[in-house]
C-alpha cells in the first residue's frame, strides 16, 4: 500500500465531485471538470493511487453526510483516506504563509508534504489535486524557492534530530 501514489484531493476537487454526481443524479451531463473528479475518484485505486483529503474536509463531509446522497457520500469515504498534521506541520504551514500563499491554501500544501495517515505510517502526498487556479500560478511562481526554503529546513531538522545545533 505505501508504494502507491498519493494523492491530496482539495475542497475544490471534492465540491466538483459531488456537483458532478448531484447533475448526475438529477440527468444533467456534469461539467468537465466535474467529469475528471469523477473519474478520478473512481479509477484512482485501479491506477495504484490512494486518495487523501484534509481533516477538516472529512470532519464537513461526516457532519453533511445524510444531505449528500447517503450511498455516494458512503461510496466516497470508503475511498479516500484522510491527512492528519504531522510533527513539523505548524513550522511548515508558518514558512508557506511567509511565502505570501492563504492560509488555507497553505495548509493544503502543507499537508501534501508533512501530512500522515491515521496509522502514521506515510508522510505527505505525491501530488496536491487541486482547480485552483490561483494558487496553481502562485505554485509555479514559488516552486523552486518553496523547494529550497524546504530543503533548508528539513536539514535543520535532521541535525537537530540527531542532536546537532541548526
Amino acid at each position: 500500500m505505501s508504494g502507491q501514489i498519493r494523492l491530496l484531493l482539495d475542497k475544490n476537487v471534492v465540491r466538483r465531485y459531488f456537483e458532478g454526481v448531484s447533475a448526475l443524479a438529477r440527468g444533467l451531463a456534469p461539467t468537465e471538470e466535474e467529469q475528471q473528479a469523477i473519474l478520478l475518484v473512481h479509477l484512482a485505486r485501479g491506477k495504484g493511487q490512494r486518495l487523501f483529503i484534509p481533516v477538516e474536509i472529512s470532519n464537513l463531509l461526516q457532519a453533511h453526510r445524510h444531505q449528500i446522497a447517503p450511498a455516494e457520500m458512503l461510496m466516497f469515504l470508503k475511498r479516500v483516506d484522510v491527512l492528519h498534521p504531522s510533527r513539523y506541520f505548524k513550522r511548515w504551514a508558518r514558512r508557506l504563509r511567509e511565502r505570501t500563499f492563504t492560509r488555507e491554501d497553505a495548509k493544503v500544501l502543507t499537508l501534501g508534504t508533512f501530512g500522515t495517515d491515521e496509522a502514521g505510517r506515510i508522510l505527505g502526498a505525491h501530488v496536491v489535486v487541486t482547480y485552483d487556479r490561483p494558487v496553481i500560478r502562485k505554485w509555479e511562481q514559488e516552486r523552486a524557492k518553496v523547494a529550497e526554503h524546504l530543503l533548508a529546513m528539513t536539514s535543520n531538522l535532521g541535525s537537530m534530530h540527531y542532536g546537532q545545533a541548526p
